[in-house]
């Protein structure tokens, strides 16, 4: 994983877009460079029966990219700034492994991604078929004391990038997506 993704804390902003057009010349006016474009993502989450994970407000996933070939498991909380991610081989051996310790996959979402690099931030343009285009801006970090800080800079990355604050999404894809309750499991 690149540095953008090393860290045990994330400050993310989520806005709603009308499209990715605009708001991808901006990027590239200010210098960003490309991660990965119009990847097709996978995100597996995963719970225990009585919902604990959900009941900590954690989230767990396991996430496959392609084409990139990226392979993650996220786990995301307790909290709204705790987010650490790695690399794994094999989705389909990770899956195993969480199915052996008694997690079951809960609900999936399907997202069309690209995530381009800016400083220290990362920017994804995100199109989820269900709910429409998305914008987020987001930068990891080891230091919690840089929390603040940080989303004060993110927040003047949108105002650069013509994003709106009214337009702030403060609801995850799984929440707008209505999988707040973990009581329908995948198998």
């Amino acid at each position: 994983m690149t540095e953008h993704f090393v860290g045990k804390y994330e400050v993310e902003y989520k806005f709603r877009v009308k499209a990715h057009d605009l708001l991808l010349q901006r990027l590239i006016s200010l210098g960003a460079s490309e991660f990965v474009v119009n990847n097709r993502e996978q995100d597996t989450y995963y719970e225990m029966a009585d919902h604990a994970l959900a009941q900590q407000k954690i989230s767990m996933s396991v996430r496959s990219m392609e084409p990139s070939g990226i392979k993650l498991w996220i786990v995301k909380g307790p909290g709204d700034d705790r987010c650490e991610a790695v690399n794994v081989e094999s989705v389909e051996k990770t899956d195993s492994m969480l199915r052996t310790l008694g997690y079951r996959a809960a609900f999936e979402i399907a997202k069309q991604r690209s995530i381009y690099f800016y400083q220290q931030f990362h920017i994804t343009l995100d199109s989820v078929s269900e709910l429409g285009c998305f914008a987020e801006i987001a930068v990891m970090t080891n230091d919690v004391d840089q929390l603040e800080t940080l989303r004060h800079q993110c927040l003047e990355l949108g105002v650069k990038l013509g994003l709106n604050g009214v337009d702030i999404e403060p609801r995850s894809y799984r929440q707008l997506l209505g999988h707040n309750e973990l009581n329908q499991c995948l198998g």
